[in-house]
């Protein structure tokens, strides 16, 4: 029994968040995703991109927003948004938003 219930918790603690369309590595992930945006006519005459890091889960900061970009690239219309994912260890993340438009 003892050793159900340790098979048990560590399966649950390797597969971590594990339900999502993009898996990160445990030890080091850097991975880019696009987000679904439904006006692609729109051109890519600009872009512009917002970011938020995160050190030991404990200290937070940034903005990695939609909105965020559009301002820091002078952006009306979104053509398309991409996510750029950085993790070290859980010890250091950041998530950069980029956004491309008009």
């Amino acid at each position: 029994m003892k050793k159900m219930i340790v098979a048990a918790a560590l399966a649950v603690s390797l597969s971590g968040c594990a339900v999502g369309p993009y898996q990160g590595g445990f030890l080091y992930s850097d991975i880019s995703a696009p987000l679904d945006i439904r006006d692609n006519a729109v051109g890519c005459a600009k872009k512009g991109s917002s970011s938020m890091t995160n050190v030991l889960g404990l200290i937070g900061s940034g903005n990695a927003g939609i909105e965020q970009a559009k301002a820091n690239g002078g952006i009306t219309k979104v053509g398309s948004v991409d996510v750029h994912y950085t993790n070290i260890l859980t010890l250091f993340t950041k998530t950069t938003t980029t956004v491309c438009g008009e």
